[in-house]
């Protein structure tokens, strides 16, 4: 079995750093890996991204339009291409230049995009289901970390960057270890942490099919949960989570974010590189 450490730990986040100690009673996890229904079968209500309009790809201030102005990189670094092959007959494609680092960041260059994607039809739930597939490719350099989309949670404005915004991202750290990413900003309680998962390494050259779920915690309680899967396996199981202290704060939707670094990462674009994505699908019920 796996123990995580219960170590202060210090995730630099580009901006700022963030101290963490004692991080275990923020929310625990087990690896004695868990038989757990992948949770796009137990949520029944959906909404898909839409890539394109009469068959014509969407082009980049088309698909701008879908992040209400909360977007970065959209416009240099993003296109949506048809496919013959693959999960969805539209996939995005995420350029990110050689030397680049995350969106937002202080560390160099930013590069890459973060694409908020607030649908307006999707019912402030407090728990949720995002899906979507990843392609690296082949000879994709890890190049020390990064950052792939996940669900957040806001007030009802759905401003990604409202201060008591939680989130939850599949990144990598180091060579390609995949890892679960969950951060929450409540101004009196900011907390992040990165949890392990049994794949060791992301495979490149082929589509990862990625699912994850979130539980929103009820009142002040440590309660929530967050799941993620990959090609249909459980990868990790948070438990007794806590992400927000206001029931006002809801499922808001998918952080769009995929670049190097973040994530607890100072990782740098080793080379050019383009990252494929399926639409993003959200279910809840």
């Amino acid at each position: 079995m796996i123990k995580l450490s219960k170590k202060a730990l210090a995730i630099n986040l580009g901006a700022g750093t963030i101290i963490i100690t004692g991080f275990v009673s923020f929310m625990q996890t087990t690896f004695a890996r868990p038989h757990v229904e992948a949770c796009s079968t137990r949520y029944h209500r959906q909404i898909s991204m839409q890539l394109d309009h009469d068959g014509i790809p969407l082009s980049a201030p088309e698909l701008q339009a879908v992040a209400n102005g909360q977007d970065e990189g959209v416009i240099e670094n993003l296109t949506v291409a048809q496919f013959n092959e693959g999960p969805s007959k539209y996939a995005i494609g995420v350029k990110i230049n050689k030397g680049s680092v995350a969106q937002r960041s202080e560390l160099g260059q930013p590069g890459g995009v973060s694409l908020p994607w607030t649908p307006t039809t999707l019912e402030q739930p407090t728990a949720a289901c995002l899906s979507y597939d990843v392609f690296l490719p082949a000879e994709f350099e890890f190049s020390g970390g990064g950052t792939l989309p996940g669900l957040f949670a806001s007030t009802t404005n759905g401003n990604f960057g409202d201060v008591n915004n939680f989130t939850s991202n599949l990144a990598w750290h180091g060579d390609g270890e995949p890892k679960l990413y969950v951060e929450t900003k409540a101004v009196a309680n900011q907390r992040a942490a990165a949890f392990d998962t049994y794949e060791r390494k992301l495979p490149r050259g082929k589509w990862i099919h990625v699912e994850q779920e979130v539980i929103l915690n009820t009142g002040d309680q440590p309660n929530g949960v967050v799941r993620l899967w990959l090609n249909g396996r459980i990868e990790s199981d948070v438990k007794s989570a806590w992400m927000r202290a206001d029931s006002g704060i809801s499922i808001t939707g998918v952080a769009g974010e995929v670049y190097f670094g973040g994530s607890g990462t100072n990782g740098r674009a080793a080379n050019d590189e383009t990252v494929w994505l399926s639409p993003f699908v959200i279910r809840w019920n």
